[in-house]
């Protein structure tokens, strides 16, 4: 809103004047960014060859080329989501809000003079972007809280808020007030709530707080109460006291450097270091933004030598976009000596494809659940149904299938496990998804005579609780599982919704003759697994992947209970328990006979799913599957024969 109101206000003032020009317009933007923006970037980057796994120097290669097209908010919209990981990962996060700015900048000064040149009143144009802008970032709240976020069209509402004061002062003056109010009283209240409402968001502010909303305005209209109350309000003369003008000065390169510093802290320190190195992060933010202003910012800003310093600043932007692209295009430079020994091991972390053309070639166009995999298909068939918990099961019981003469159809949803009557979502829209995903799983499995018994897997605590577990999911921010539709009475059993879903389901797969096992989640690190062969760099603690026996099972107990009352009710139905496969009797641990166990933080990777399919597999009734095929079956089987005989021909 500040740089809205600034910025806005010098455009107004040359236009007014005739004065303004395109060019020096942009050429003081780039003066006034690319200097500390450059040094920063840089920085990270280099650091980042030293400090950071393949794919996380990847990402962040990804992140800086973004940064520098100022396209960032785009970026982090995409990646948005469920597998998401922690924005403290992510040490060029903050720079989507210069992204933000500078797409405004694109197209504001044009606007107002294409409003100018057409007489239109510029005010009330204003007021309608304003409304425009903060009714979009409304709908959006109730359609993708993800793309919400870093949406600049609804974000433009706040910068447009910053504009509609300069167009006020521009006409009146930088002191105007309207008649009424304009008494010394007044503009002292002003600014002393100002000030007070700014400081407040360090009080009512957190990351859960809803956006937009009642306390987004608090500090908005503060900062409006402030600028609106004059040069001579008690605020004013506040903040003209030398040290706060020290953080004004600095404070542009303070933003760049504060969030990579802490980023990196917590990322050597796997995401829980001590508040003493977060303090001395915080202090090396504000060393490094004194030296930058002083020796980089103001020499280059403030140079006679406009033009070549716009192109130097220009082409080193250009050489650190190419630099950025080249740790996209090389994936994360996995040769480097800080990374070499974790090579081989990144394999086993890299999720498996969630659809191939055998599964999609039962669905039509498009209607394939989100994770879709069939391997060796024929007569006698495993059905895994579930989340992506179900999804990483899937390599281990293929091969194991395989040797028994069986084939694996995999059908599972993306945090949207198929429990009856029960939904994951953010919005009304994301819900309403869940229950048609849900419906499209059972009724594919159902209506698939081929497959006798079927493997259910879901993770369990987060969707009873909405509470991530450990530094890796510190940004989980979905709600529980809730009911999404009636569930009939006679599948109700349970006072929760994940109970009667999962009773719901089981009863479904029951009374269609299927056998069903249940392959209980598997203990949750909390961390990235790659703390199990030690970060490239640390700074005090060592790297861990181990959770306690006693933590995970406080963790699990209320899910664990939702299970042993559905075995109660379905004897036949198989409770699988890894914990005996990860654990001691103190520690669950991430390695299990010097391999990696798990892909991430909570998701098993090929070598878990082995492990887990060679201890399960024979377990399964394989004797009540084979069963002869009915008519229908046989029917069926001909069918794909002749399907697959006529893709042949026609290709």
């Amino acid at each position: 809103m500040i740089s809205g109101y600034l910025i806005s206000l010098i455009v107004f003032r040359e236009q007014t004047a005739g004065t303004f020009s395109f060019t020096d317009f942009y050429a003081r933007r780039i003066r006034r960014l690319f200097p500390a923006l450059a040094v920063v970037l840089l920085v990270t980057l280099v650091f980042g060859a030293f400090a950071l796994f393949s794919d996380e120097y990847r990402r962040l290669g990804k992140h800086a080329s973004s940064a520098i097209v100022f396209l960032l908010n785009f970026q982090l919209m995409n990646e948005a989501g469920y597998f998401d990981v922690a924005s403290n990962s992510k040490p060029l996060l903050h720079l989507w809000s210069l992204s933000v700015e500078e797409q405004f900048y694109l197209v504001w000064p044009a606007l107002l003079i294409v409003l100018g040149r057409f007489r239109w009143r510029i005010g009330l144009v204003i007021g309608i972007l304003i409304v425009g802008s903060f009714a979009f970032a409304i709908h959006l709240a109730s359609r993708n809280l993800d793309a919400l976020y870093f949406h600049p069209l609804a974000r433009f509402w706040e910068l447009l808020l910053g504009a509609a004061l300069a167009y006020y002062h521009h006409r009146f003056g930088v002191n105007a007030l309207p008649s009424r109010l304009d008494r010394f009283w007044v503009r002292h209240l002003l600014s002393f709530a100002g000030l007070s409402a700014i400081v407040s968001a360090l009080f009512l502010f957190s990351s859960k707080a809803p956006y937009p909303g009642a306390l987004t305005l608090i500090p908005l209209i503060g900062v409006t109460a402030l600028i609106a109350s004059g040069s001579g309000s008690v605020g004013s003369r506040f903040l003209a006291l030398k040290p706060m003008v020290w953080i004004g000065l600095i404070s542009y390169p303070l933003y760049l450097w504060h969030w990579p510093l802490l980023s990196y802290i917590r990322i050597m320190e796997s995401g829980a270091p001590t508040e003493a190195l977060l303090w001395f992060g915080a202090g090396a933010a504000l060393l490094l933004a004194t030296l930058t202003n002083q020796f980089i910012e103001q020499p280059l800003r403030h140079s006679p030598r406009i033009r070549p310093a716009v192109v130097g600043l220009g082409s080193t932007m250009v050489v650190l976009f190419l630099a950025s692209f080249g740790v996209v295009a090389s994936e994360g430079l996995p040769d480097r000596p800080a990374v070499r020994h974790v090579k081989a091991a990144e394999a086993q972390m890299k999720r498996e494809p969630a659809t191939d053309e055998s599964c999609l070639r039962l669905f039509s166009t498009g209607a394939a659940p989100a994770y879709c995999r069939q391997h060796n298909p024929g007569p006698r068939m495993i059905g895994i149904i579930g989340d992506s918990h179900a999804h990483v099961l899937f390599p281990g019981f293929a091969e194991q299938a395989e040797r028994a003469g069986y084939g694996v159809l995999l059908l599972a949803n993306s945090g949207c496990p198929p429990l009856a009557g029960a939904v994951i979502g953010k919005s009304d829209s994301e819900r309403h998804k869940c229950i048609l995903a849900v419906e499209k799983i059972l009724s594919a499995i159902l209506g698939d005579k081929r497959i006798r018994h079927v493997i259910l897997a879901t993770r369990g605590p987060i969707y009873l609780t909405g509470k991530g577990y450990g530094p890796a999911e510190a940004d989980y921010d979905y709600p529980p599982i809730a009911y999404g539709q009636p569930v009939e009475r006679k599948y109700k059993v349970g006072v929760d919704p994940f109970s009667d879903g999962l009773f719901a389901t089981l009863r479904r797969l029951s009374d269609s003759g299927r056998s069903v096992s249940y392959f209980l989640q598997p203990p949750e690190l909390g961390v990235p697994p790659r703390n199990c062969l030690g970060r490239p760099l640390t700074l005090i603690s060592m790297a861990s992947c181990a959770v306690s026996v006693k933590e995970y099972r406080e963790r699990m107990s209320e899910y664990r209970a939702i299970l042993t009352k559905a075995q109660a009710e379905f004897p036949t139905m198989l409770v699988w328990d890894p914990q005996p496969l990860f654990c001691d009797a103190k520690r669950c641990k991430g390695l299990v006979e010097n391999k990696l166990m798990y892909a991430d933080d909570d998701h098993l990777s090929i070598e878990g799913s082995r492990l887990v399919a060679a201890h399960f597999f024979p377990s399964l009734p394989l004797r009540a599957m084979s069963l002869p095929m009915s008519a229908n079956q046989d029917q069926m089987s001909q069918n794909r024969i002749v399907e697959k005989l006529v893709n042949v021909i026609k290709k």
